[in-house]
Order: C-alpha cells, then sequence, then structure tokens
C-alpha cells in the first residue's frame, strides 16, 4: 500500500481547504471515496465533493460526458461561488479533454481545476500544484499591516482547526493577525492573501509562495511547525522580528500547566521514542527532546514507502518506549505493545472536534503533554 497518498490526494487537500468551493473528483468512486474519507473523520458536517463515478464505459469511451454532465448538475444543485475539478489516473490515462470541456461550459460558478493521476507526483507535488491553480483567484490589495498567511495548512491535518485557533492567539498576543490560512479558508480570504506583509511558509506551499513574491512583492519565510513553549517562542520571535512588531515574552502563565505533573516529567526523561510523520515531524521531535527529556531513537520525515518500511524495522529492534505517527503506525504499536500518539496525517481511528484541544502553539504544548502523560498511563488497556 502507498503510504504516501500520490498527487491525487496531494490536490485535493490543496482544493478541499477552500471552505466554499465545491471539489468534483473526476475518478472512480473509489478514489471520491478514499480522500472523502479521511476528510470527514473529524467534520461530517463539511461534505462538499462531488464525483463523475467513472465506469469501465468512461475507460473505453472516455469520461468527457460524464464531466460535462457531472458539471452542469453540479450546478444546479450547488450554491457555491466555486468549483474545482481534479482529474486523477483514469482520465489522465486516457487522456479526457478536462480543459475543453470546462471552456465550452458557461456555468453560473468559477470553474478551476488540476490535474493530478497519483502515480504522476508525490502528495506534496498534487499539494504545490494545486494551490498554483488557485492563484489566478488572486487579486491586488492594499496591504493589511502587522499581518501575516499562514502556507501549509489542509482541512484534514489532526487537530487543524484546534492549532489554528492557537497560532492566532499566539500571534495576536504579538500584536500581529493571520489575514488568511492556506489551504483552510474561504474563497473570498484567498483572494484577499496578498495583503499581508509576510508569508509563513510550514513544510508545503513553497511554490505558491514565490509566485506571490513575483506577483505581489511579498516576502516569506520557511518556519518550523510551532511546537512546545520554546518552538512557539522562536516562532512569534522571527516573525515579530521580521515584521517590526515587537514582543513581551512573559511565558509565565504558559509554564504553570507543567508545575502540575513535574514528577511525571521526572520520570519521563530520558525514555526512548521513535516518530514518523511529514514536515511536523521534526519540530516535534525537537519539543519531545529539547523540552520533555525524551531520547528520539528513530525520526523519519521523508514519507518515502521505502524510509517508512526501514523505520518500521528499525524501531522493532530498539528500546522504543512510544511511538509518535499517524493511524498507520498502529499495528506497529499494537505489536510493540506501546502507546502511539497521533499526531500527523492520517488519523483516522480517532477524532479531533474540540477546537481548543491544541497541539500547536503554547496551549497546545500543556495539552500534548497531557496527551502523552495519559497515552502512558492507559497502557494497561492493550
Amino acid at each position: 500500500m502507498r503510504m504516501d497518498g500520490g498527487k491525487f490526494f496531494g490536490a485535493y487537500r490543496a482544493f478541499s481547504g477552500i471552505r466554499d468551493a465545491v471539489v468534483l473528483n473526476h475518478v472512480p468512486v473509489g478514489c471520491n471515496w478514499g480522500a472523502g474519507m479521511f476528510r470527514t473523520i473529524s467534520d461530517q458536517a463539511d461534505v462538499r465533493q462531488a464525483c463523475t463515478v467513472m465506469h469501465e464505459r468512461e475507460i473505453v469511451f472516455g469520461g468527457e460526458e460524464s464531466l460535462r454532465r457531472a458539471l452542469l448538475r453540479a450546478d444546479e444543485l450547488y450554491d457555491a461561488p466555486l468549483f474545482l475539478v481534479i482529474a486523477g489516473d483514469v482520465p489522465s490515462i486516457i487522456g479526457d479533454d478536462v480543459a475543453g470541456i470546462v471552456d465550452e461550459l458557461s456555468l453560473e460558478k468559477e470553474v478551476l481545476w488540476t490535474e493530478a493521476a497519483g502515480f504522476s507526483g508525490s502528495m506534496r507535488s498534487g499539494y504545490e500544484e494545486a494551490l498554483l491553480r488557485l492563484a489566478p483567484l488572486m487579486s491586488g490589495c492594499d496591504t493589511a499591516e502587522g499581518s501575516i498567511n499562514l502556507i501549509g495548512f489542509c482541512p484534514d491535518d489532526f487537530k487543524v482547526e484546534s492549532d489554528v485557533k492557537e497560532i492566532k492567539r499566539s500571534m495576536k498576543r504579538a500584536g500581529i493577525e493571520v489575514n488568511c490560512v492556506i489551504s483552510n479558508c474561504s474563497s473570498e480570504e484567498f483572494k484577499k492573501a496578498p495583503a499581508a506583509e509576510l508569508n509563513v511558509v510550514f513544510g508545503q506551499g513553497t511554490d505558491l509562495a514565490k509566485l506571490m513574491k513575483e506577483e505581489f512583492g511579498i516576502p516569506y519565510t520557511e518556519l518550523d511547525y510551532p511546537y512546545g513553549i520554546e518552538g512557539t517562542e522562536k516562532f512569534i520571535e522571527y516573525v515579530s522580528e521580521s515584521l517590526g512588531t515587537g514582543w513581551d515574552a512573559d511565558l509565565e502563565h504558559e509554564i504553570e500547566p507543567f508545575k502540575k505533573v513535574y514528577l511525571y516529567l521526572h520520570e519521563l526523561c530520558k525514555t526512548p521514542v521513535s516518530i514518523i510523520g511529514d514536515f511536523h515531524a521534526g519540530p516535534l521531535a525537537e519539543f519531545l527532546a529539547a523540552e520533555l527529556g525524551f531520547e528520539v531513537e528513530h525520526l523519519s520525515s521523508s514519507g518515502s514507502d521505502l524510509d517508512r518500511q526501514r523505520f518500521e524495522q528499525e524501531v522493532r529492534g530498539s528500546d522504543t518506549m512510544m511511538i509518535f505517527g499517524s493511524s498507520f503506525e498502529r499495528d506497529l504499536a499494537r505489536e510493540l505493545e506501546v502507546p502511539l500518539v497521533r499526531f500527523n496525517y492520517p488519523v483516522f481511528d480517532q477524532v479531533s472536534i474540540y477546537d481548543n484541544a491544541p497541539y500547536a502553539g503554547f496551549g497546545g504544548a500543556a495539552f500534548l503533554t497531557e496527551t502523552i502523560i495519559n497515552a502512558i498511563m492507559g497502557l494497561g488497556d492493550f
């Protein structure tokens, strides 16, 4: 099984982050279900996708007519300002003229599309290209001083709503406003993204940031995801210095929760752990090692299937007492009888519905520490 998800999943994660758009997947029903399933685990009230449901007939005779019918039907059914079409593996192989179909139809909604055959690239490349496809929505506007865009988010990231809320809270303390979160925003917010003074990129979305620098003159910086007290402090300090806003780093209130569990933290010091994930993995490892005192035995953040196999082999031969990863690591954790803390996409065996329980930011440092301690206490529940 390919764990990366391929280009199709990356494009879907970028497009589905535009909250008032409808995503039309030009794929067989299984591909549509797979992407949407991860998307709706923690938010079943927000289902904004449709599918052309390609079958054997379309594979033999072409799927252009199915796409045409789907767009016309969606135009009637959905009250949305924007349709986003993703052409997956099958239409890419058989050569459907998606651009021709989109151009020939006169719909009430704006339509953008991207070609994203899963086999043609990584999930990261699908995400990057899809954001570039969205870029024509942007328009020049007056600069909102002291504001930033956050780039690199996906609507199916675990804890995404909580993390964004906490990062905004932390930024506000430094007098900084978050103008737009990409890709977890409305189409109108996306259009006004050029109003920001600075683009902050977390792990992905660099191509869009480069384009915005060329088109609108907005500088960008690539920073680590803000896990932990120190990680969040460094993040805010860098952004504050870049914008010249200044920041009074009074962290006593943020450290207070850790005093309640200092005996547990003392006992956990030097506990060997292993971490696997995407660009979130490195910053999380830094928090666990530098702030909580864990010993990180193995760290994998490339996302390739080969590295995942190597990671599993190394962990099996190590002293690892806890794993940090996604739902894909559940079987490994059960095999080794160690706790698993899920922090990385995809998480499909837990939900995150309360938006005041982040893992990122100052508040996230305390809640993530609580999660870790509880996971260890519940080890006997296997």
